[in-house]
């Protein structure tokens, strides 16, 4: 690979020799690298990526929506990584035809970071407030200017619809093993799916989203308080609804898993959620309308169940989307994200309980 990744390098204008390249495994998507190039005396490192395009099917628009928005956001102030430009076209991507095969490429700045735990309920504020800092910041950015990269991709609705004519194809003869968890699904789709459809209909605002909000889309670039959080990984940046946003955070890091594969069980820590709570609300409280605020709660519910339906979805197709180590993970995945909908839909009232006293305190 060392030779690919010189090739790349050099189209980006980037001298020096390659003296380190480590393949990083945290994403779920796209094949990334950690490079380290030594140009005489100095040495700089760069993330290189190459964009899955089985998941991310246009990745022209994927990386001119990244470069949109963290421009945008760096005009105002807030940190991103660097994103660079080929040499000769000025764009942020590079397609690069390898094997007969058209590649996609993008490299940008490396940001090292410390290493934080995603139980300590300081540490999820900040996060949260990291990407509420991002939506706040990305209010005036006219959605219209950005391309819908991934068609529904937060769409609950559209994902069940996915889910069921994947069980129906049984491309990979896997549906008769995986019944309980569509039955599963299945009870909960009405209830999950409101939000989506209301979302449709005009209900909310259309925004600019980042739709990727997990604990590992944070930097943290110091050890201490306020932990200079940095938001990266836009390939999902999309016009959207931050309630989703929002969801996504708490269902990434409130939830308590147990049990085993076969059996999972999830349930939500309340003192993570309320830190959640907490940061985002900081940071996002007067940019939200009523409606949004309201749909904050129903939205833990509605993305948990649609990534369980995704991963189902992808169980039946044969793993064409996200990576897997064995080939019942994404069946695993599909059953633990189930078990912590349930305990969501258990506590719903809970929910909104402490949602409502965090944002009296910002209120205040």
């Amino acid at each position: 690979m060392n030779g690919r990744i010189e090739t790349i390098l050099r189209r980006y204008g980037i001298a020096g020799s390659v003296v380190s390249e480590e393949e990083l495994y945290g994403g779920n998507v796209n094949l990334t690298y950690k490079v380290t190039v030594r140009d005489g005396a100095s040495f700089q490192t760069y993330l290189v990526q190459r964009i899955n395009p089985n998941a991310l099917p246009r990745p022209v628009s994927m990386v001119r929506n990244m470069a949109l928005v963290s421009d945008h956001l760096q005009r105002k102030g807030i940190r991103t990584p660097r994103l660079y430009a080929v040499a000769r076209t000025g764009e942020r991507f590079l397609a690069l035809r390898y094997e007969g095969a058209e590649e996609y490429w993008r490299v940008e700045e490396y940001l090292e970071a410390v290493t934080l735990s995603p139980e300590d309920p300081e540490v999820l504020c900040a996060m949260a407030r990291a990407f509420g800092e991002c939506n706040a910041a990305l209010a005036d950015l006219n959605p219209a200017l950005l391309q819908e990269t991934v068609r529904g991709f937060h769409d609950t609705y559209a994902r069940f619809r996915q889910l069921w004519k994947a069980a129906e194809k049984d491309a990979c003869g896997r549906t008769a093993s995986v019944r309980r968890e569509l039955a599963a699904l299945k009870a909960m789709e009405e209830r999950a799916c409101e939000v989506s459809l209301r979302y449709a209909a005009g209900e909310y605002p259309v925004r600019v989203t980042h739709n990727d909000t997990k604990f590992n889309n944070v930097l943290f670039t110091r050890p201490d308080p306020p932990y200079g959080a940095v938001v990266i990984d836009f390939d999902t940046v999309m016009p959207g609804m931050v309630a989703y946003d929002f969801a996504d955070s708490v269902r990434s890091v409130a939830k308590v898993a147990g049990g085993t594969a076969g059996e999972p069980t999830a349930t939500l820590d309340t003192e993570r959620y309320r830190a959640v709570a907490r940061g985002y609300l900081q940071s996002m409280a007067g940019m939200l309308t009523e409606a949004e605020r309201e749909a904050m709660v129903p939205c833990v519910l509605a993305v948990t169940a649609e990534l369980a339906a995704r991963y189902l979805t992808d169980y039946l197709a044969g793993d064409c989307y996200f990576k897997v180590a064995y080939p019942e993970q994404n069946r695993d995945k599909a059953r633990l994200n189930l078990a912590f909908a349930g305990d969501v839909a258990a506590r719903t009232g809970e929910m909104q309980a402490i949602l409502a006293e965090e944002l009296a305190a910002v209120w205040r």
